[in-house]
């Protein structure tokens, strides 16, 4: 049986959590900000996953 790696939501969160406090760290470590924090990293996750992939053809390949 063949299995596939998948994200997982804890996977998921987890990203988001640390984007979050990159955020929190990148405006100076702001008293009270959390929830907008957490916001913007989720925006970020979402537009992510929804954002196409592109991808790279060498020359000559293509068909």
């Amino acid at each position: 049986m063949e299995t596939t790696a998948e994200p997982t939501n804890e996977a998921n969160e987890e990203h988001i959590r640390h984007r979050a406090y990159m955020l929190w760290l990148e405006e100076g470590q702001p008293e009270g900000r959390a929830d907008d924090h957490w916001h913007q990293a989720w925006s970020g996750a979402e537009r992510k996953d929804a954002a196409p992939v592109a991808v790279t053809v060498p020359k000559g390949k293509a068909k």
